[in-house]
């Protein structure tokens, strides 16, 4: 079971928004939590299973961070703008993907268990960035 946290942005918005989220959720039950939160850590959504759930502020403190480190090192080594921090981890993957949500710029981030692939998890992350990207208010 998925529990929604969500914080101010018009209906119409916050419906699209939650629909992507919970359409790759329970397409790919190996995800086990979904946040966008703002690049200065307040969180917009969180979707997560229930022992996570009440950590939305944790997470989004979590994620503005982790990607403004991940965009200082590229920066810092001339390698251009950072898209997408990975943490591999013993028990699966966490994904940080900067993106844009009602124009304002967010932070996405995945999290999966191992039995879903590097490969899958990134690829489904990057397509739903490209989704809430494409949401208007």
């Amino acid at each position: 079971m998925l529990d929604t946290i969500m914080i101010n942005e018009n209906s119409q918005a916050k419906a699209v928004l939650s629909s992507c989220i919970k359409e790759l959720c329970e397409a790919n039950r190996e995800i086990v939590l979904v946040t966008l939160c703002t690049t200065d850590g307040f969180p917009i959504s969180c979707f997560s299973i229930n022992e996570l759930s009440n950590q939305a502020d944790k997470f989004a403190a979590m994620s503005s961070t982790l990607s403004a480190l991940s965009d200082s090192s590229a920066s810092q080594t001339q390698q251009g703008e950072c898209e997408i921090t990975i943490v591999e981890a013993t028990s699966g993957n966490i994904l940080f993907v900067k993106t844009d949500y009602l124009s304002k710029p967010c932070v996405l981030t995945v999290v999966a268990k191992n039995k879903m692939t590097l490969a899958e998890a990134r690829y489904k992350t990057k397509r739903l960035a490209n989704e809430i990207t494409a949401i208007s208010a």
